[in-house]
């Protein structure tokens, strides 16, 4: 287990130098093709980002697994075989793709989800899917049901991490702990590929993290946020197949619960929202971009951005070590206690979000009528 864990941190030093090395690289790259976030709308910053922070982190990534696992391979036998890595790697490039391509020039949603559903649909063909659900005091077989859930958790999980990129330093800190409580679990499973895999996703994470954190001087895009998080949900499927069937699936929702969870909410508002409106413009208003997620809510209710991201990187540390507590008792019934608790506590934070948000909004209507009536007009109003 040490040796393994030594050459997780080579793979992870790896992919942080590469990756703080390929940041410039990325960045100009960006400007020449126009990849740039400008001021104005929903962005706050005050000059032009480039937004190819994923061309770094993917060439880190692949620079710090490649490297360790080539060197290795041989002595480990075969951790996984030929067709689950080509599937892994041919999906990785799919999303990876596509999300740059939506970066450059813009991809529609529904292009963009046919292509994740895809790359999904591939992990499934090479034998990674959840078979069971284990609830307290039963084990409930999935069947050909295992391979759809699967698909739908891959691609949610991805847009949700895609999602979750709304302030300076957030997604990537948050994978990286996320890759971190993962590589933990895999070590106790002995599960070679993952740790290594895993060191390599929270190495590329840092050495990306200083040139993201605010002011931001790069943004990861839509090419790093969902390889980032199409991995973490391929890798979650593939160690739920090695942990006891009991909490399988409970582990994965725990350890990406925050992202997820509030991504689900999220969804469900804006489907909502307009219950009168024409069904398939309510479906895609689902995935249209707004600020009303749980790090937007935390910004109103008077936390500064820099605040709001320790904050969730504690909430997700939190929720990591639960995943890591039901792993180790293999308790279903610790599991779906800790998962409703975590739900009620994004809700509760949400809620908490939305109220002050509310009350700001009423504040500022009540401010905007006395002016209108109270203010004085004429030559006296202009002094």
């Amino acid at each position: 287990m040490l040796e393994v864990a030594l050459l997780a941190l080579a793979a992870a030093l790896i992919a942080r130098v590469v990756t703080g090395a390929m940041v410039p690289f990325a960045a100009k790259l960006a400007f020449a093709v126009r990849a740039v976030d400008y001021p104005g709308g929903r962005k706050f910053h005050g000059s032009a980002i480039p937004r190819l922070g994923g061309v770094a982190v993917a060439v880190g990534l692949g620079f710090g697994a490649g490297t360790v696992a080539l060197v290795r391979w041989t002595e480990w036998g075969v951790p996984v075989s030929s067709r689950e890595l080509v599937a892994l790697l041919i999906g990785s490039v799919m999303v990876f793709t596509v999300g740059l391509v939506d970066d450059i020039v813009g991809v529609s949603v529904a292009k963009k989800f046919l292509v994740e559903f895809a790359a999904a649909a591939l992990i499934v063909w090479a034998g990674w899917r959840f078979t069971s659900l284990g609830l307290p005091g039963v084990d409930l077989p999935l069947g050909a049901l295992g391979g759809v859930l699967t698909v739908l958790w891959i691609v949610g999980v991805a847009n949700a991490i895609n999602l979750f990129d709304g302030l300076d330093g957030l997604a990537g800190g948050v994978v990286a702990i996320i890759a971190g409580s993962i590589l933990v679990y895999s070590l106790v499973l002995d599960n070679h590929f993952t740790v290594i895999l895993m060191g390599a996703v929270a190495g590329a994470c840092l050495g990306f993290l200083p040139h993201n954190w605010m002011p931001a001087k790069i943004f990861m895009g839509d090419a790093g946020s969902l390889l980032l998080g199409f991995i973490l949900a391929a890798i979650t499927v593939h160690s739920s197949l090695k942990s006891s069937a009991a909490v399988a699936i409970l582990i994965p929702v725990l350890a990406l619960g925050v992202p997820v969870m509030d991504t689900l909410v999220v969804m469900a508002v804006r489907f909502l929202e307009r219950p009168k409106g024409h069904a398939v413009e309510r479906l895609l208003r689902m995935f249209r971009a707004d600020r009303n997620h749980v790090h937007h809510l935390m910004q109103r209710h008077g936390a500064s951005r820099p605040t709001v991201v320790r904050m969730l990187y504690i909430f997700v540390l939190v929720s990591c070590t639960m995943a890591l507590t039901v792993a180790l008792t293999k308790s279903s019934g610790l599991g779906v206690t800790l998962v409703i608790v975590e739900a009620v506590a994004i809700l509760l934070v949400r809620t908490l979000g939305f109220a002050r948000s509310t009350r700001a909004l009423a504040d500022d209507q009540r401010e905007e009528l006395r002016e209108k009536w109270f203010a004085p007009s004429g030559p006296q109003a202009e002094k």
